[in-house]
């Protein structure tokens, strides 16, 4: 799984940190942070700092080869979909999966145009909701009718606040494309197999989260680039550090009762303390150790 997300710094040392933007809409000086993250080992694997005006497409191509990775799939966003970037990977034997802009010229939706549901390949069952498909050549199309109608009621509320570039014209024009992603891919997987491995993208979205959340670095104060690369190596090690606890806890099946920063919680007092020239372990509380049990935890 690719993926960049910003971290804002006012560093004046600095020439990396640019105007950039980002979701929030924010322009303030920036760097880009790129990461890849394996599904397979549940853990983030390379990252990589680029100036803050520079695009994540722009900066695949250094990173796919930096990183060095072989025999995967690649998943990432539709700010990675590029011809350029298609033809680079497929040059590299490397596969992907991507969706791609609902502008794109590849993006055809004449299918679900007719209305007419048996145009399509047929559809299969993803967290309990039907998704309809078909392909065109190396694109897959998906529908999903409950993100359309929910995509559809966004819009319409957006036409009623009189929100800049919301008309009914634009409405007409979208329709068909409300609720339908569509992904260019060559792994010859089937399309549910498809969509299934793109949905795993919420594992690097957690990543960023645990990143600019949990340990609190969705900005940097560094004032030259050499303490930024080592702010960065350091925000890895803990991020996989995450990892391990946060991997820890979906095997114990304990994720809905119990977060990282719970264990957290739980183990920051506990500490070693020299007495009599002895090292000790210090106390912990009942609900402490209750809760290094169900984890089969030992503290030594």
């Amino acid at each position: 799984m690719f993926d960049g997300t910003n971290i804002l710094s006012k560093s004046e040392k600095m020439d990396i940190n640019r105007l950039g933007y980002n979701a929030h809409f924010d322009h303030d000086p920036q760097v880009n942070l790129l990461y890849a993250f394996s599904c397979e080992a549940k853990l983030p694997t390379y990252y990589r700092i680029v100036a803050g005006n520079v695009r994540d497409i722009s900066a695949f191509k250094l990173s796919i080869s930096e990183s060095g990775i072989k025999n995967v799939v690649v998943v990432a966003d539709k700010g990675f979909a590029s011809e350029a970037n298609f033809k680079m990977l497929d040059e590299l034997g490397i596969k992907y999966i991507m969706p791609l802009k609902r502008n794109s010229s590849l993006f055809d939706t004449t299918k679900l145009g007719t209305g007419n549901k048996a145009n399509l390949d047929g559809y299969f069952i993803f967290n309990g909701r039907p998704i309809w498909h078909y392909g065109l050549g190396n694109v897959i199309v998906f529908l999903d009718s409950d993100l359309k109608a929910r995509e559809e009621k966004k819009y319409l509320s957006n036409i009623e606040k009189n929100k800049d570039g919301y008309t009914m014209e634009n409405f007409i024009k979208s329709q068909y494309k409300f609720g339908a992603i569509a992904m260019k891919t060559n792994t010859f997987k089937t399309p549910q197999e498809t969509y299934s491995i793109y949905k795993e993208r919420m594992e690097i979205e957690q990543a960023f989260d645990f990143l600019k959340n949990l340990l609190e670095q969705d900005k940097s104060y560094m004032q030259n680039e050499k303490s930024l690369e080592t702010w960065a190596f350091i925000n890895h090690i803990s991020l996989i550090l995450n990892y391990k606890i946060y991997n820890l806890l979906r095997r114990k099946e304990l994720l809905a009762k119990f977060s990282v920063a719970d264990f957290i919680s739980h183990l920051k007092y506990i500490f070693k303390v020299k007495i009599n020239n002895t090292w000790c372990l210090s106390e912990a509380t009942k609900k402490t150790r209750d809760f290094l049990k169900k984890l089969d935890l030992h503290i030594t």
